[in-house]
């Protein structure tokens, strides 16, 4: 056997520990009877130099170790949830790393001259995947089939639902600190293979590189930073206090697990929108369905991902499939439901859920005003207008979708947004020099399409983009003026790249205006005035507000994110989304006395009298009344412990 890469002492130390990890037994064979040799050197291409050195020094070091001492180590490392957490990290490595390169080896050579390898794939239920990572490179990945699903039949997913409901068991042993560690080594293989993750994004929605990069790849990693960061100090038990009345017991909060998450994402943050959700899930304790939207699915990158970063199959499991799917899912009764879309299928997710009373979790569109007093300065507010509406050419839920200008600045404002919208460059690049791709589904052109007609018939302005030809899913910047009431596009979520400009005349009108919508996801609010700018956020309804900036609260990962009225029901992100994954368990403790209860029976007339008067003394507030309090409560402790031993008396 030989390897461009390991020399004869290396290959040497690599079949003992292969024959370690599997010794064959039966019709199995024992490692170094397969011809791994072939699949090696692809696996090492791929690692990056530092780690390629390192496996190498370890090899040849095993080389020369007694194969009794490799297999001790290997027992070691299957142990290492029993070690505190500076001796389990190292040990999971070991198992994770060592082993998925073995087993990796093992079960993914098929070429004809393996006698086994087909043999061994049918027994254990295993299959091979590729995920195509760029146009020149494909990795090899190992998955068991169960780790994703497509357009499953009924019995699929009840079995999907008995997979997931024994991964809570497996989920629940492990603490907190364990399961970050596993949100670590995914942040590290994301920010490592982030370029090649961006390639699939843009296969699958037609972003623009920089659009990617930045609202998919860095969000994602700022969240799971957030994790590392925060999760085991709020998902620990919070001593809550206790009131002077209930002296002498302690009360807590238990984060504990909801059981089965169901995730339903949509396609326009197709890889944010499924590892924020995922992680969150997993991190407080729960297994998790995943369904993405058929439009942009990743097909296989997430499971991917997740696999690689140690994640045991049904830990996640991800179906792919349509609307049907995901009505199959939810009739099998999962312990939460976090969905984020449209708001027509959020009402649809809604009312099945109600019918056996599932929780739900709806994040959902947006109509989001940006209002510009006339001491903003508006170089800034018409560059932070620009990018609001046009950044992921307009597809997000925060998107801005109302631009509101203060009359008296409205012309100056509107001839800086016309010169910035020129210098606009669009393409769906490969090297991150464009600031805009193209729209992810030629619905959502439509819409944009009926939008911008409905608008011209009844008498707006368009300002830009008038040579598009309204199919070309690469749509330009339009701006718009002279809106009124009727138009769908003042009132509708258009999902597209458009900036409609609207005069306001004082601070009250401005807050009208942008209250006057069904939605209430996102808003932003500029002006040198912070008195104002705050007086303004605090009259806006609607779940977070960005103060002379544009969609910034998303961006801060220890805030929770979420609407009011049709833009959703629910919070999540930071310590309140962690929240809002667990069950809040209530705990009250008490001392194993002897004492029985003032408020447990019998209740008797010289009970009543003295509940009387501690109560008067409790609540009616200053030095006198306190003492009250104590007399009488210390008369009933008395009484109440001794009719309730001996009856009436």
């Amino acid at each position: 056997m030989t390897s461009k890469h390991f020399g004869n002492i290396q290959m040497r130390g690599l079949n003992k520990l292969g024959d370690v990890i599997v010794p064959g037994e039966g019709s199995f064979p024992r490692f170094g009877q397969t011809e791994f040799s072939s699949e090696i050197d692809r696996m090492l291409d791929y690692m990056y130099e530092d780690d390629r050195s390192g496996l190498s020094l370890l090899m040849t070091i095993f080389a020369f170790t007694p194969s009794f001492l490799i297999k001790w180590v290997v027992l070691l490392s299957e142990k290492n949830a029993q070690f505190p957490d500076f001796i389990g990290a190292p040990l999971r490595m070991i198992q994770l790393g060592l082993k998925g390169i073995i087993l990796t080896l093992y079960y993914s050579n098929l070429d004809d001259q393996n006698q086994y390898g087909e043999k061994i794939m049918k027994e254990i239920n295993w299959s091979t995947t590729v995920a195509k990572l760029d146009s020149d490179q494909e990795v090899p990945v190992m998955r068991k089939e169960t780790s994703s699903w497509t357009n499953p039949s009924s019995d699929a997913v009840t079995q999907i639902y008995d997979n997931a409901r024994s991964a809570e068991k497996e989920i629940y042993k492990m603490t907190v600190k364990q399961r970050r560690n596993f949100i670590t080594s995914l942040k590290k293989l994301i920010l490592d293979e982030k370029e090649k993750i961006v390639d699939i994004i843009q296969k699958d929605t037609g972003k623009g590189r920089s659009d990617a990069l930045f609202s998919e790849i860095f969000g994602v990693l700022d969240h799971l930073t957030f994790l590392e960061n925060e999760a085991v100090n709020s998902l620990k038990d919070a001593k809550i206090k206790t009131p002077i009345a209930l002296m002498g017991k302690k009360s807590k909060i238990f984060y504990e697990p909801l059981g089965t998450v169901l995730v339903v994402s949509p396609w326009n943050y197709p890889f944010y929108q499924a590892i924020v959700p995922i992680t969150i899930s997993f991190i407080t304790g729960n297994s998790t369905i995943y369904k993405p939207s058929e439009f942009t699915p990743l097909k296989g990158l997430v499971e991917d991902l997740l696999y690689r970063a140690g994640f045991q199959d049904d830990w996640v499991q991800i179906v792919y499939g349509d609307g049907k799917t995901g009505s199959q899912l939810i009739d099998k009764r999962p312990d939460k439901i976090f969905f984020t879309g449209s708001v027509a299928t959020g009402k649809k997710i809604m009312s099945q859920a109600s019918e056996m009373l599932i929780p739900v979790e709806l994040e959902l569109g947006g109509k989001d005003p940006f209002i510009v007093f006339d001491d903003a300065d508006i170089e800034r507010a018409a560059s932070g207008a620009l990018w609001g509406a046009l950044t992921n050419t307009g597809q997000s839920c925060t998107s801005v979708e109302r631009i509101y200008v203060q009359e008296n600045i409205y012309e100056k404002f509107k001839t800086k947004l016309l010169e910035k919208t020129k210098t606009i460059k669009q393409s769906v690049d490969k090297d991150g020099d464009s600031d805009m791709g193209g729209m992810t589904t030629d619905s959502q052109v439509g819409i944009v399409k009926l939008h911008i007609d409905d608008a011209k018939t009844k008498g707006a302005n368009l300002l830009t983009g008038e040579g598009w030809n309204g199919k070309d899913n690469l749509i330009p910047p339009l701006v718009l003026d002279n809106i009124s009431d009727d138009m769908k596009i003042c009132t509708e979520e258009t999902f597209g790249p458009i900036l409609p400009l609207y005069k306001f005349v004082d601070e009250e009108h401005a807050i009208n205006l942008a209250n006057d919508s069904d939605f209430g996801l996102s808003a932003s609010v500029w002006s040198a005035d912070n008195k104002r700018a705050l007086r303004v956020t605090r009259k806006l309804k609607t779940g977070n507000v960005s103060i002379n900036n544009v969609m910034l609260t998303e961006g801060n990962p220890y805030l929770p994110f979420g609407g009011t009225k049709y833009s959703g029901i629910g919070r999540y992100k930071g310590v309140h989304g962690l929240h809002s994954f667990s069950n809040m368990k209530s705990v009250l403790i008490d001392s194993n006395s002897n004492k029985i209860e003032a408020n447990w029976y019998p209740y008797t007339k010289r009970k009543y009298q003295l509940f009387s008067g501690m109560t008067e003394g409790l609540f009616g507030g200053g030095i006198k009344n306190f003492i009250k309090f104590l007399i009488y409560g210390l008369k009933l402790e008395s009484y109440s412990d001794k009719v309730g031993k001996k009856g009436r008396v």
